[in-house]
């Protein structure tokens, strides 16, 4: 597990070879801003409109502020080599009960193709199979997001099915797919 890891903190730090998984905070208001209001991050999102506010990326991150006892958190992905952060993930409809959360993530287009949400997306899943204690995993993901979709696949992943006309975007309905991974195929 990585380092940051306390008995008593649903969400800690995690780090990897090239990453640190840290909570968001109000310093990175700018950050959200820019981020969400990029169209090529919005390409794939589809479940909310892009930010055209500054006051939107406060918002967005006083919702994930102290996660703790929640059943969402975000964490702000940061690159070691820069201390840059480059983009979010984090679990959301965390259900106690049954052991499950589904996963989302999202990664500036400059650092697309270099294995980095593969690289965090794992550490994340570590934390919530090994910590959280969670039976499954859910990510949906547009479908036509294809590396995306080859993503969830490497790490895994199984796809379940088709949520039809699932997100109403830019005056359209767009299809999603449903993908599921469970602990004992992550053990594997």
């Amino acid at each position: 597990m990585g380092k940051g890891w306390l008995m008593n903190e649903e969400f800690p730090q995690l780090e990897t070879e090239r990453l640190i998984l840290r909570r968001l905070t109000m310093a990175d208001v700018e950050f959200v801003f820019q981020h969400f209001s990029d169209p090529m991050i919005y390409r794939y999102l589809m479940d909310e409109e892009p930010m055209t506010d500054r006051t939107q990326a406060k918002g967005l991150v006083e919702f994930y502020l102290d996660p703790v006892g929640k059943s969402h958190n975000r964490w702000g992905i940061v690159l070691k080599a820069t201390n840059a952060l480059i983009g979010t993930c984090g679990f959301h409809k965390w259900d106690r009960q049954h052991y499950r959360a589904e996963i989302g993530y999202d990664l500036g287009h400059a650092h697309w193709g270099k294995g980095i949400m593969s690289e965090a997306i794992r550490v994340a899943l570590a934390h919530g199979f090994e910590n959280m204690q969670l039976n499954r995993v859910d990510a949906i993901v547009y479908s036509e997001n294809t590396p995306s979709v080859r993503l969830l696949e490497r790490l895994g992943f199984q796809e379940e099915g088709t949520l039809r006309d699932y997100y109403h975007w830019a005056g359209q309905f767009h299809d999603h797919s449903l993908f599921s991974l469970l602990r004992r195929e992550w053990q594997r």
